[in-house]
Formats: structure tokens, sequence, C-alpha cells
């Protein structure tokens, strides 16, 4: 098999059941080939939040979400990863496969406004621990599971915001280096020197849309309607910045995964917890 799609549509790793909806709609909006397998892994939709377990939200589902990624993968042995979710923690199990695969070929494009190496004496939710399990650290549980942990060096940042202290911290005790956007864009010249200079041959990009500026796309985290406050900063690249990147990235490389996460489409949510309360749509009594 050359490229497989996976759809988790994983809302827990975030303790937010909006992101399951969104993964669903993003599988609709993905441009499919014929010659593409999709496989769902299965994950209990519901309008309840979950408990905290061992400090963080449902670590028990996701241990389970990333076992059954990992059989699937592992079965159709694919050369390349397209995953649509769900929360930023879909990427976990698929980095690891094509790390794994590809091992010191592989670059990793975090396009990202948060660095996700938080760890549960930071944060509950798991979203923002899932470079950190990559790497050996994050969840000590959760990152056991990882069989092919990434190096540091490996790793490129794009579209980083303000860091919290201890992201800075974490970060620095990791070994990663980073460029703070708040300093200016990193120029598409200067991401594709660092792939060229580090001889990455194959690339696997996590796309998180909270990179994005809440005011030029407004389906994501920090463009929730009648929210005005926020525990983290919202990411300031523009569509058209984006754009720009992932086209470069896959004309001049070989983009070998692909995981795009965190989409929350409000309207679409808001029309679906409508028709939800209509009793014409439910089963004919």
């Amino acid at each position: 098999m050359s490229t497989l799609r996976l759809l988790i549509p994983d809302w827990q790793g975030g303790n937010r059941p909006e992101y399951y909806l969104g993964a669903k709609l993003l599988a609709a909006l993905a441009p499919k080939s014929q010659k593409q397998e999709q496989v769902e892994i299965k994950v209990a939709r519901t309008t309840t939040k979950v408990e905290l377990e061992n400090g963080v939200h449902a670590q028990s589902a996701l241990s389970e979400q990333i076992k059954k990624t990992k059989e699937v993968l592992n079965k159709k042995a694919p050369t390349k990863v397209i995953t649509l979710g769900g929360t930023c923690f879909i990427s976990q199990a698929p980095f690891d496969y094509l790390h794994a695969k590809y091992q010191e070929k592989l670059g990793i494009i975090w396009l990202d406004a948060h660095p996700d190496v938080s760890t549960p004496e930071d944060f509950t939710n798991e979203h923002a621990m899932v470079l950190g399990n990559l790497l050996h650290a994050g969840h000590k549980k959760l990152a056991q599971q990882v069989e092919a942990p990434l190096d540091p060096k490996s790793i490129l940042y794009v579209g980083l915001q303000k860091l919290n202290a201890y992201e800075v911290d974490r970060l620095a005790q990791l070994g990663i280096k980073y460029h703070d956007q708040t300093a200016g864009a990193l120029p598409l010249e200067a991401i594709q020197a660092w792939i060229d200079a580090n001889g990455f041959t194959k690339l696997a990009i996590h796309f998180d849309v909270d990179v994005l500026a809440p005011t030029d796309f407004h389906s994501l985290y920090f463009a929730e309607p009648n929210v005005k406050a926020y525990s983290a900063s919202a990411g300031q690249m523009s569509f058209a910045e984006v754009s720009a990147l992932l086209k470069m990235l896959s004309s001049q490389n070989e983009v070998v995964g692909l995981s795009i996460a965190e989409y929350l489409p409000w309207d679409a949510l808001r029309l679906n917890q409508l028709f939800e309360q209509l009793d014409i749509f439910q089963a004919d009594r």
C-alpha cells in the first residue's frame, strides 16, 4: 500500500466533544484518491466531558486509541499516512510509525502555535503533550507506547507563539531549538534550507489549524463564539502564509506524513446540535 488515510475523530485528547464532528467534516473536505484506502479508528462519541484519570483526561481511552492505530498501520504498512482528526493527539501513532520506517531520513515540521510538550504537572489534556510523548517525555505512560522516539534535532516549529514559562523550560530540557514567530515569521527559504542542511529526504507535517489567526480563519478553538479570554496564545499566521508553506513543502520535498488537527467548525456544530433536538431526525416510532 502506498498512502493510507486515517480518520481519528479523537476528542478526549482535548476533552471537548466538538472535535468529533470537526474530524468527520475534515474527512469530507480532504480530497480523496480512489487509490487511497481510508480507515476510521473508532472513537465513542458523547456530548459529555470525561473525568480525570491519573492526572489527565481519558488516559485509558487514549492508550487504546494508540494501540488500535498502531495495529492498523502495522497491518496496512503504508509508505505515506494522512491523518485527519480530532485533536493534536492523533499524530502520536502515525509519526511514531513513520519515524520507525524512515529513521534519520525523516524531518518533522510542527506547524502549531503551541509546542505540545506539556506534562500532567502542567496540563490535564493530552493534546498538549503529544510531541513530548514522541520524544519519550510528556506523559510517562503514553510515551512508553512510542517505539521510535524522535530526535529533538529533527523537529522544526513553524508558527510558534508566545510561550508560557514552563514551556520555555521544557523545550530547554528537551534540547529543542525553536523560533518564536512573535519575532517574525520564518521565511520559506529558511525552512527549506533547514530541511536540506539536515539531509531530510522525507517529511512528516503536523498541521494544527490553531496556528492560523482567528481573525482570518474562524473554525478553530480561539474563534469560539462569545468567548473572549483564553489561557494560551492564539496563532497569528494568515491562511495565505500557511497555504504557501504547505505548497512549498509539498512541491520541493517528499511528504510522507500529514496530520490535520483541531478543526472546530462552530456554525456546523451549532446546526448539528439543533438538528439533534428535532424529533423528525430521530428513528421512526
